[in-house]
């Protein structure tokens, strides 16, 4: 009897979250925003790579280097990425605190476009306290990262046109004349 007890409260019990399979898309809805990711954590799992699309007000896509030990928040630091040992690719990616990320437009285009083609991927950081952290990543192949990019109305290999902001024409002073023409005396 009690062995049956044990039996259905375990059946009952909700299951663990399964972790997902490296670079599987995942859209999670929050308010009125969905956050559209795909990641793999690092061969040793000290730390996770993802590509991110928020699509509130502007939509965003990001790249994030999330270390488990986190990091404190830090003024931008440098980030190089190399991909099957193709050379560094380095820029300064934002410390708001636990990792770091990027989501210029251009960069992240870059960098998600390198990924993609990629089967293996080093990412350095130097973190606040000036020391590397390394880590290396499986790729994940074209097709997750076109996905996310979707998400946010972006194309594989192509950066965002994104629009200006308008600008007004100086107010005309009816007053003011007309400088003279030389050509015209």
């Amino acid at each position: 009897m009690i062995a049956a007890l044990l039996l259905l409260s375990q059946a009952a019990a909700p299951a663990a979250a399964a972790t997902p399979a490296p670079w599987a898309v995942q859209a999670r809805p929050s308010g009125k925003t969905i956050a559209t990711s795909s990641s793999a954590w690092s061969s040793d799992n000290s730390a996770r790579l993802v590509v991110r699309c928020d699509t509130t007000g502007d939509r965003v896509v990001s790249l994030q280097f999330i270390p488990k030990a986190g990091f404190v928040a830090a003024l931008p630091r440098p980030v190089s990425i190399n991909v099957d040992d193709g050379g560094w690719f380095g820029t300064n990616w934002q410390f708001p605190g636990s990792g770091a990320f990027i989501s210029d437009d251009v960069v992240v285009t870059n960098l998600t476009t390198m990924i993609a083609a990629g089967k293996s991927i080093r990412v350095r950081v130097i973190d606040p306290d000036n020391k590397p952290v390394d880590a290396v990543f499986a790729g994940p192949g074209p097709a997750p990262i076109r996905q996310v990019l979707a998400a946010c109305g972006y194309e594989l290999g192509k950066a965002p046109a994104r629009a200006g902001v308008p600008v007004k024409p100086a107010p005309t002073d009816p007053a003011a004349k007309k400088a003279p023409d030389p050509d015209e005396e």
